[in-house]
């Protein structure tokens, strides 16, 4: 009895020594930092691909830890842990990262892609090679780009099927130059806040809409205090997969290169995830009751004129060199 006591505690001691041991093993942490929750598909393809790739390839000498839900802050404060080295990598949206590569501002414009395969071929070819290279001198890597999707405008007033409709409407919309500006040109009233704000405001009637991508919408629950749903599609938002220069230079090149891969793998994932939700997403908040409406062609043209003076300025006090290497990629 005190022998098969004495070899079952042997083999328990020996799995926690073998779990600890794992546990030690590992010679690099890379802790991994997003503001969305574990429905979306950033965090979907990082637990399913990004993770167990890099843990797998890496022979356990790269540890993986994911913190959604703005754990480790929000969008701004994950991109200053990447400059400083605090944290390793995070996914944070462009918009938000122009406040450190400003040129990013080009990829807001209003009705500058016709089409989420136009993004993904810009970013993922020279024009996203350029922005990695502005991402090196602010002491960052961009090592790829993952989708949130197109920007289309809620409301709580009446839906938008001409450009006259939106005249008038307070909506909420992200905190930056470009897309005021669009709002603006569309005949709105902008209103900025943070996001964790634009639910209780909507509800309250502080602002009348919101513009976000379909995911997004539905994920929030807009739908719950917003009748109207338009597919405007103003302009595509994307998100950055950065790195620490810190973690990523101190790795040697057989684990940097593991690295690499896996980010091209999470992209990929990313992105199916994302356009699988957009189906499903939209289905729901149409039974929700949401009325859901496109713009005819005619009308959609109009929106695209009436923003080109947006376009065109904005281009021009960003970086028009950078903007017309962008035209010439889409023509």
């Amino acid at each position: 009895m005190k022998k098969r006591m004495f070899l079952g505690f042997m083999a328990v001691l020996a799995v926690l020594l073998g779990v600890a041991g794992g546990a030690l093993s590992a010679d690099f942490t890379m802790k991994v930092g997003y503001v969305v929750p574990e429905s979306y598909p950033h965090h979907i393809a990082a637990a399913t691909v990004l993770k167990p790739y890099i843990e797998k390839e890496s022979g356990g000498r790269i540890e993986v830890e994911l913190y959604p839900n703005g754990q480790l802050g929000q969008d701004r404060q994950l991109c200053e842990s990447i400059q400083l080295g605090a944290i390793e990598m995070a996914f944070p949206s462009t918009t938000t990262f122009a406040g450190f590569i400003p040129q990013l501002q080009l990829m807001d414009l209003p009705y500058l892609f016709t089409s989420k395969e136009q993004v993904r071929s810009a970013l993922d070819g020279e024009v996203g090679k350029l922005f990695a290279e502005l991402a090196r001198k602010q002491g960052m890597y961009i090592l790829g780009f993952g989708d949130i999707g197109f920007l289309h405008i809620s409301n709580s007033v009446k839906p938008i099927v001409k450009l006259e409709d939106a005249s008038g409407l307070k909506i909420r919309v992200m905190e930056n130059p470009v897309s005021i500006a669009t709002a603006k040109a569309l005949g709105m009233n902008p209103s900025t806040m943070t996001f964790g704000e634009v639910y209780t405001a909507l509800q309250q009637n502080v602002v009348d809409g919101q513009e976000h991508c379909i995911n997004v919408t539905r994920n929030m629950k807009f739908n719950e205090v917003q009748k109207f749903y338009s597919l405007t599609g103003e302009a595509f938002s994307s998100i950055s997969v950065i790195v620490s220069e810190a973690f990523l230079d101190s790795l040697p090149a057989d684990l940097k290169a593991v690295v690499i891969e896996a980010v091209k793998r999470f992209s990929v994932e990313q992105r199916k995830v994302c356009d699988t939700q957009e189906i499903t997403n939209l289905q729901a908040l149409k039974d929700s009751g949401m009325q859901v409406n496109e713009l005819s062609k005619e009308e959609l043209a109009r929106f695209v004129a009436a923003t080109k003076e947006v376009r065109d300025s904005n281009a021009a006090k960003i970086d028009p060199d950078l903007y017309q290497k962008i035209q010439t990629f889409l023509k």
